[in-house]
């Protein structure tokens, strides 16, 4: 296994041509990739290979152990290993994104749609594990802007960012709506913003391109918190924004991506 290279893949799939075609797509770019063609042959390599596989494609409909069960080993074992579904079952979606994967893709889908979607998974990883240098006595401080239609959302996120945080120091405005937050800006002047892209009347991607045309007070970057699983509607969602976290994620990522474009901005203030 010395030959693993920076990032290795691991594809999981019972079908020969699926699997050399995903390997064309990806060795060219400098990706090493590992085959299994069962669900039992894809955890001896998670088991034995700790923390040297950056992501698994994994087929759900395989003989033997499927694999619903080989996602739910991953997660028992290495819950953040990164995960693409590639599946022709359209009724597994809401049980894998329970148990937390990065997409859902259905067969078919094109080679390029695929690739978007590895070196999206690949560059979030490699942005997670940026070291953050916030200058000696400083603190990350922003005014956060959280916009989403769903308000129990907004009062989760709110919450944790105003009162579980001990390192960084944010104040937090919360709208349901783009036509709200567009007013909340002009008064709030926020520094940054978390946006949901799929919301009724405006959607989130529209409001940050109104925001860039100056319809109101813009944040300095943007935060996309998103849900939606149309692909078309991710890469538009990817490219308009620092960064993108998907439905549901976890509350300790979101805060560290935020320290990271404060110390990015110079959003910072002296220790007290």
């Amino acid at each position: 296994m010395d030959e693993l290279g920076k990032h290795t893949i691991l594809i999981v799939d019972d079908e020969p041509d699926v699997v050399f075609f995903i390997s064309k797509i990806c060795q060219p770019q400098g990706y090493h990739t590992l085959t299994a063609s069962s669900g039992l042959e894809a955890l001896k390599y998670v088991q034995e290979l700790p923390g040297r596989i950056d992501l698994v494609l994994l087929d759900l409909r395989m003989p033997g152990m499927g694999g619903l069960e080989v996602l739910k080993s991953i997660r028992q074992h290495q819950p953040d290993l990164p995960v693409i579904v590639l599946t022709a079952l359209t009724d597994k979606r809401k049980q894998c994104e329970a148990l937390g994967v990065e997409a859902y893709v259905t067969k078919p889908y094109s080679l390029e749609e695929l690739y978007r979607e590895i070196t999206r998974v690949i560059g979030e990883q490699e942005e997670s594990r940026e070291e953050i240098e916030v200058p000696a006595g400083s603190l990350p401080k922003a005014k956060i802007l959280i916009v989403d239609d769903e308000a129990e959302v907004c009062e989760l996120l709110s919450e944790a960012l105003t009162e579980d945080v001990a390192d960084a120091e944010f104040e937090v405005r919360t709208a349901t709506s783009g036509e709200e937050a567009l007013r909340i800006a002009n008064e709030f002047e926020p520094d940054l913003a978390v946006v949901d892209i799929k919301m009724q009347h405006m959607w989130g991607d529209e409001l940050i391109e109104k925001f860039k045309q100056g319809a109101a007070y813009s944040p300095k970057d943007f935060v996309i918190f998103t849900g939606a699983d149309v692909p078309e509607q991710r890469e538009k969602a990817r490219k308009s924004g620092y960064r993108v976290l998907t439905k549901p994620a976890k509350i300790d990522e979101l805060i560290e991506v935020l320290k990271k474009i404060c110390v990015r901005h110079k959003l910072l203030k002296k220790k007290p």
